[in-house]
């Protein structure tokens, strides 16, 4: 995916692919975007009276553009915030295929003076050309953007979005048919609900008539400007058949998994465990006004696998399995925003940029550029050799290696990471040092117990204990398992500085980080000795000489750490609400029979429980988007990655298997 490239033609905005205009850069009050906006969006979706009373609101519009009509409605609702003394948060959903570039985006809302401020920001936060959902949280989260960089059926198929107003504002019909299509209406109903509204500058018959067929109660209003006549309407329903084998109904539940706030004493939630994937989810809470408390047995922050003294946040990338892709894009894209809007928070370093080099074979990294069409910002084969110095010349010929080339990727001090966000949390942030031996449930409240003792308890409990996720009698039962993982830091020298970017060909080193180069991690399963092993030391060493001859000696190893990582048998991250064992053992018993016309009830879960666990090698970069997934799944809020992904990171999947096994 590229930037779309905009075109001026006598002083207006036109998208080069389909020759239409952008939006009208005329400040003319008959004829201006502003004013367009304000008749065709605002006004004929209700605006702004539907927002009373509400706490957060969701729109969708089809066709981002300009990003001018989200601006104004950024501009409208902040204006309501203060008016209603309260922070509220107003979830848009902006879907495009094609987005411009934020320079493009500046130069067309330079016309708009008043608009300035709020464009500084949402450029600020505008997302990489990468086909994925990226959530970004503006103006103290009073906002919450869903850019999704994807077609316009995909980024809806499937989905349960609970979308309050659609703004239908694609290139016209005659230009770009497939924003108009039965199938694209379709997949709108199927995310709106009995209040749901829509509106359009377009009054043509074809796509009232496609509205109306898909539930929509589509009437003709006064158009705008030159338009006679455009359309609005209101969803009466769909009606919908039963949940079959094919709909997977046993996910069906995974975006709406919210905790019943009418039960709730307040917005509390404990989470057990310190490390990166607990307090990232604490993080997101309190970003939502959520008091937390943190539990852990150490009383402080990455003790256990956290504690690496350096971790690398780069993406993984199959080419047979696309949905592991599509997670590990999202979470990349995300924890690098992440990483460097909290390191702007933070007086100590903890980021570092620089780029990451793989090595992978060439056919396999030409195959996934191509099939995910990756632009060179976010990964591209690099072809080079990697000399004795650290220094690197593009070559040709044999001696020449193939790297996958991630730009944006980079090394991060995990302790100091987490204590930042420990201390960003500030006073929403609570910890309790203690074990926590057993989980109960008791009048819909979860309690922590440590022996007979009542350590804590609350409406919603996140799990994020690691390895330790089967030792606090959870009903559920994980695959999850240690890894060990060793790592040896190497004193740096006028030589090895010239390593510009981190290296990995199995081990990995970084560049030097305060006079210190960090090589790792050797993996093995069934070792829980959290013991330095001199062979593995000695083999990391080996494995940096051999790429750097001449650069590391033995007498430059200053230190080792050695951690123990949790993953789970199919090597996936376990995320989400935690299943009713019964429920699915009695429901789902027969699917193993793959019974296609039968009706299955929606899955239900453990209200108020989920968990966050199993990142393995990675989770540095899976673990702040996988917090966001639980908080919006705590919150009832549009989710921050698509159905697909929910489904390959659910804790289901394991019961699900089995019963498919019979």
């Amino acid at each position: 995916m590229q930037y779309s490239n905009l075109i001026w033609r006598n002083g207006q905005p036109y998208n080069e692919m389909f020759d239409d205009i952008y939006c009208s850069a005329d400040r003319d009050e008959d004829i201006s975007g502003e004013n367009e906006f304000d008749h065709v969006f605002f006004r004929n979706n209700d605006l702004p009276q539907r927002w009373q009373g509400r706490d957060s609101f969701v729109i969708a519009e089809l066709g981002l553009g300009s990003g001018l009509n989200c601006l104004l409605t950024l501009r409208q609702w902040l204006k309501h915030c203060a008016a209603c003394g309260e922070d509220r948060t107003l979830h848009y959903i902006a879907i495009e295929k094609y987005p411009l570039s934020p320079q493009a985006i500046t130069d067309l809302i330079s016309g708009y003076p008043e608009l300035q401020q709020l464009c500084e920001e949402f450029v600020e936060n505008y997302p990489p050309a990468v086909a994925t959902t990226h959530t970004r949280h503006l103006f103290d989260n009073r906002v919450v953007i869903h850019f999704r960089f994807l077609d316009a059926c995909e980024a809806l198929r499937a989905e349960s979005l609970k979308v309050d107003a659609w703004y239908f504002d694609g290139f016209s019909p005659a230009k770009n048919e497939a924003m108009w299509s039965h199938e694209l209406f379709l997949q709108v109903a199927r995310n709106s609900h009995d209040e749901t509204t829509c509106s359009t500058y377009t009054a043509a018959g074809f796509v009232r008539r496609s509205l109306q067929d898909v539930g929509f109660k589509m009437s003709k209003v006064r158009g705008y400007g030159k338009k006679r006549e455009m359309l609005k309407g209101r969803f009466c329903g769909l009606q919908e058949e039963g949940l079959k084998y094919g709909d997977k109904p046993w996910f069906k539940a995974a975006t709406g998994v919210a905790v019943d706030k009418g039960r709730m004493t307040g917005k509390r939630i404990s989470v057990i465990g310190a490390g990166i994937a607990g307090l990232s989810l604490a993080y997101a809470m309190v970003k939502r006004g959520w008091d937390v408390t943190i539990i852990d047995r150490h009383g402080a922050v990455a003790k256990e696998a956290s504690a690496n003294p350096a971790a690398v946040v780069y993406p993984r990338l199959s080419a047979d399995n696309g949905v592991d892709t599509k997670f590990y894009t999202s979470a990349f894209c995300y924890s690098v925003y992440m990483l460097a809007v909290l390191q702007k928070k933070y007086w100590q370093q903890f980021w570092f940029t620089g780029g990451l080099l793989q090595s992978m074979e060439r056919e396999k990294l030409s195959a996934i550029i191509e099939k995910n069409q990756f632009n060179e910002d976010y990964v591209c084969l690099d072809e080079r050799q990697l000399v004795g110095s650290g220094l690197s010349d593009f070559m040709d010929g044999e001696e020449s290696e193939v790297f996958a080339n991630y730009r944006n990727a980079g090394v991060v001090l995990p302790v100091v990471l987490c204590t930042a966000l420990k201390e960003l949390c500030g006073e929403k942030l609570s910890m309790l040092h203690s074990d926590v031996s057993e989980v109960t449930n008791n009048d819909d409240r979860w309690q922590c117990m440590d022996g007979a003792r009542l350590i804590d308890e609350s409406d919603v409990l996140v799990v994020a204990n690691g390895t330790g996720i089967n030792s606090i009698g959870l009903q559920s039962v994980f695959p999850v398992g240690g890894v060990r993982g060793q790592v040896a830091i190497l004193k740096a020298s006028d030589k090895s500085k010239e390593i510009s970017q981190t290296i990995n060909s199995g081990k990995y080193i970084t560049p030097a980080i305060d006079d210190r180069h960090y090589t790792g991690a050797t993996y093995a399963r069934n070792n829980t000795s959290l013991e330095v092993d001199p062979d593995d030391t000695e083999m990391l060493l080996r494995s940096v000489q051999q790429r750097f001859p001449d650069v590391f000696h033995a007498e430059d190893i200053s230190a080792s750490w050695v951690g123990i990582r949790s993953m789970s048998g199919d090597r996936v991250p376990i995320v989400g609400a935690v299943p009713d064992t019964a429920f699915f053992s009695k429901e789902y018993a027969d699917i193993c029979h793959g019974r296609v016309t039968k009706c299955y009830p929606a899955a239900r879960h453990l209200e108020g429980l989920y968990v966050s666990a199993a990142h393995g090698s990675r989770g540095f970069t899976s673990s702040f988007l996988s917090a966001e997934i639980i908080a919006a799944q705590i919150n009832n809020e549009p989710p921050p990655v698509s159905k697909d992904v929910l489904d390959y990171l659910s804790p289901s999947r394991f019961i699900v298997n089995h019963l498919k096994r019979g």
